[in-house]
């Protein structure tokens, strides 16, 4: 019989740990030998000092050392995000051999560079990462950019680029995060887009983009994120984002012209957040909402729900803020809330009634104002409260003076 202790078993593990980390620190030094023996695309080293030339950017210490771009940080393992490395590249120099290095990623992030992007940013064709955002880049977003088909991260967020988004983005068929929030752009997202299969995070909030979601976005069923808030997009929310099941946060605002229901939302049982704010949403609030146990945020204000608050929204896992605000909710307020459940609004509703011991918690971020509360000696500890309700005297449509006379 074969009798191992403990510690036996530890010590071998170690070894095997030792083993393993020797062999795969040998792996390392034998790509970086070989990656310093090979050399940066001649085109693309010139395509890269281009775009930094016209983009006044300097590459930093720890690359581009005697004029071989794809040297130091590039490829010796150094975080490609490390704040001190940027800008940054990042090549893979197993090509040919190892004797030619391709560049693979470029950050110029929160440089306050200004200028276009160029087309000589097209010899890049090597690029899988591409992010340029929170800089003073303006100008359109070219239709060349479509020719980087080996990209899978493309972020112009935080920009002052406007015109038309082209077609041409729908090319990029290994896209899987598309960001082009918070910047100057009309017109409205063109259907080519829904060729992007494998996008999961998408980025148009504060874009400028308006009109409706297009159909074809359908397509899209490993969608994770969608922030389309801030713009003019109009039309029904679609119902074909009830199938994206992936889906984890989804935040869509003031849209106009057609209202909505939550019952799209059926399926989207791994949302974490929901922020549907000032989205024409009708209806009541869905009575299974407690099984959305991933849920950490939901924002509903400011549309035209009714009824009542489930009292199962008041006592999930995960939620920690809860914002209704500006709706037609009615009824009571739920006996129990989670300890978790610490940021809420519901302003500016019908509710009624007595209140629960919890809407004293001392550590509460809570806002009442504006429904129709009854004040006994359930809430004493809220006297200001009661002139902030609907069924006050002063806010019953009273002339001014009489608002004056009653406070």
């Amino acid at each position: 019989m074969n009798f191992r202790t403990k510690d036996s078993v530890s010590a071998q593990s170690c070894f095997r740990s030792l083993i393993c980390f020797f062999l795969f620190s040998l792996w390392v030094l034998s790509q970086v030998s070989n990656a310093q023996n090979a050399t940066t695309d001649p085109s693309e080293v010139k395509a890269l000092n281009s775009l930094f030339q016209q983009w006044d950017a300097q590459a930093v210490a720890l690359w581009n050392i005697s004029g071989e771009p794809c040297s130091g940080s590039a490829i010796n393992g150094t975080q490609f995000e490390d704040p001190d490395n940027n800008p940054a590249i990042t090549c893979d120099c197993t090509y040919d051999s190892n004797t030619t290095c391709h560049i693979t990623q470029l950050r110029v992030y929160a440089l306050n560079k200004r200028g276009v992007i160029p087309e000589d940013i097209v010899a890049l064709k090597y690029l899988t990462f591409l992010n340029l955002q929170q800089n003073y880049f303006t100008g359109t977003l070219p239709a060349f950019i479509g020719n980087l088909s080996a990209l899978t991260i493309l972020s112009i967020a935080i920009n002052a680029f406007y015109g038309s988004i082209p077609k041409e983005l729908g090319n990029l068929k290994e896209l899987t995060v598309l960001s082009f929030a918070s910047n100057n752009f009309s017109g409205t997202l063109p259907p080519e887009l829904g060729n992007l299969v494998k996008l999961e995070r998408l980025y148009v909030d504060s874009s400028g983009l308006g009109g409706e979601i297009p159909s074809t976005f359908a397509n899209l069923q490993n969608m994770q994120t969608l922030w389309a808030s801030d713009s003019p997009f109009e039309g029904k929310i679609p119902e074909f984002i009830g199938n994206w099941t992936s889906l984890k946060d989804l935040r869509i605002s003031d849209l106009y012209n057609v209202s909505s229901s939550l019952d799209f939302i059926s399926s989207l049982k791994n949302l974490t957040n929901l922020v549907l704010r000032n989205a024409l949403i009708s209806g009541t609030i869905p009575s299974d909402i407690g099984e959305y146990q991933s849920l950490q945020a939901l924002d509903l204000s400011f549309n035209n729900l009714t009824g009542g608050i489930p009292s199962a929204l008041f006592n999930m896992n995960s939620l920690t803020s809860l914002f209704l605000g500006n709706n037609s909710l009615a009824g009571s307020l739920p006996s129990q809330k989670s300890a978790k459940l610490q940021n809420i609004d519901l302003s500016y509703n019908d509710l009624s009634g007595s209140f629960p011991t919890w809407v004293t918690t001392s550590t509460l971020q809570l806002n009442l104002v504006a429904n129709n509360f009854t004040f006994d000696s359930s809430n004493t500890s809220l006297p200001n409260l009661k002139c902030l309700q609907r069924n006050f005297p002063c806010y019953r449509n009273s002339p001014l003076w009489n608002i004056v006379k009653e406070l």
